[in-house]
């Protein structure tokens, strides 16, 4: 008896109204569900990259003001990225196998 009920209530114009309401809001929209979610989480990576770009340009520019400025941290630079050297000294390269 109760479950009559209930299926007699569901027949219903405005049920059916909002499930089509639903189905089109959901499915068929050019804005919908699914594509907002994917819009959302491109946001959010881009905004970690945003993130990852400006401490990589703080921590640039701290090492170029240190280049500029401190002569022991521009010979540490020469020496293990571009492997320059002294007029008096040799160099030996050991390489490491992973």
């Amino acid at each position: 008896m109760a479950f009559k009920n209930f299926l007699h209530k569901l027949n219903n114009r405005y049920i059916y109204a909002t499930l089509v309401f639903l189905a089109v809001f959901l499915l068929i929209d050019p804005f919908n569900l699914f594509k907002q979610i994917r819009l959302d989480k491109t946001l959010k990576d881009q905004k970690q990259q945003i993130e990852f770009y400006k401490q990589e340009i703080s921590d640039s520019k701290e090492l170029l003001d240190k280049l500029q400025n401190d002569t022991a941290t521009m010979e540490r630079v020469a020496r293990e990225q571009y492997m320059m050297k002294r007029d008096n000294e040799v160099i030996y390269l050991i390489e490491t196998q992973e």
